[in-house]
C-alpha cells in the first residue's frame, strides 16, 4: 500500500513537472519565435532599403559612366577638330610659305633677267659706239649727225601744235657735237612756230648720245640720237625673243 503511494506521487510529481516545463518551454517558445520574426522583418526592412540603395547606386554609375562616355567623345571630336584646324593652318601656312619662296625666286629671276638685258644692252651699245667709230670716217659721222638731225627736225614741223602746248620759257638742246649757226636758226624757227613765242635755247654736248640730237620742253623729251635708237632697237629685240619664247613654250 504505502509503494502504491509511493509510485501514484512520483507519477504526478512527474506529470506537474512535464506540465511547469511545458508552460516553461512554451512562452520562451513563443517569446523566441516572436524575436524571430522581428529580427526577419527587420531583416527584410533592411534588406528592402539596401536593394533601393543598391539600384540607386547603379542608376548613378550608369549615369555617370554615359555623362564621361559623352565627355570623353566630346574630347575626342573636338582634339579632332583641333587636330584638323591644326593641319589646315599648317597647309595654308605651308601653302603661302611656298608660294611666297616662288614669288621671291620669280622677282629675283626677273631682276637678274633686267640686269643681265641692262648689261647687255650697255655691252651692245658700247660695240655699237666702237663699230660705228671704226666704220665711219669723221666725215661720215658728221653726215649722220647732221642726218639725224634734219630728221627730228623735220618730225617736229609734221607733230600738231597742240601736242607741244608745254608751259617753258626756253627749250634745252643736247647734241653729240656742237650745232652749225644754220642748225640752231632752224630748230629756233620750227620750235618758236610751235609754241607760239621766240624760244631762247639753252645747248650742251653730251658725247654719250654718239650721234644725233635730244630736244627737252620741261618733261617732254624729243629724242632723235643714235644712242636712243639702238636702245629701242635693243628693245624690240628682245620683247619679239621674249614673244618668241613664250610662244614656245605654248607650243610645247
Amino acid at each position: 500500500m504505502e509503494i502504491l503511494q509511493l509510485i501514484l506521487f512520483q507519477v504526478v510529481t512527474f506529470v506537474v513537472i512535464v506540465i511547469v516545463l511545458r508552460f516553461l518551454f512554451g512562452s520562451q517558445l513563443r517569446a523566441a519565435l516572436n524575436r524571430l520574426q522581428a529580427l526577419h522583418q527587420e531583416s527584410l526592412e533592411k534588406e528592402e532599403i539596401l536593394n533601393k540603395e543598391i539600384e540607386k547606386a547603379r542608376i548613378q554609375a550608369k549615369n555617370e559612366i554615359e555623362r564621361s562616355e559623352q565627355e570623353a567623345r566630346a574630347i575626342v571630336d573636338n582634339a579632332k577638330k583641333e587636330a584638323e584646324v591644326a593641319a589646315q593652318e599648317t597647309i595654308l601656312a605651308t601653302q603661302a610659305q611656298a608660294e611666297k619662296m616662288v614669288q621671291e625666286a620669280v622677282e629675283k629671276t626677273r631682276r637678274l633677267e633686267a640686269e643681265v638685258m641692262a648689261t647687255v644692252e650697255k655691252r651692245a651699245l658700247e660695240f655699237s659706239v666702237k663699230l660705228i667709230q671704226e666704220t665711219f670716217t669723221a666725215k661720215g659721222q658728221e653726215a649722220l649727225h647732221r642726218q639725224l638731225i634734219d630728221e627730228l627736225i623735220d618730225e617736229l614741223t609734221k607733230v600738231d601744235r597742240e601736242r607741244l602746248a608745254v608751259k617753258v620759257d626756253r627749250a634745252e638742246i643736247v647734241t653729240s657735237a656742237e650745232l652749225s649757226p644754220q642748225e640752231k636758226e632752224k630748230i629756233k624757227k620750227v620750235l618758236s612756230a610751235k609754241l607760239g613765242f621766240d624760244v631762247p635755247l639753252d645747248e650742251s654736248v653730251d658725247p654719250s648720245l654718239i650721234i644725233g640730237m635730244m630736244i627737252k620742253l620741261g618733261g617732254l623729251v624729243a629724242d632723235g640720237s643714235l644712242r636712243n635708237k639702238l636702245s629701242r632697237a635693243m628693245a624690240g629685240l628682245h620683247a619679239k625673243s621674249e614673244k618668241n619664247n613664250s610662244s614656245s613654250g605654248t607650243g610645247e
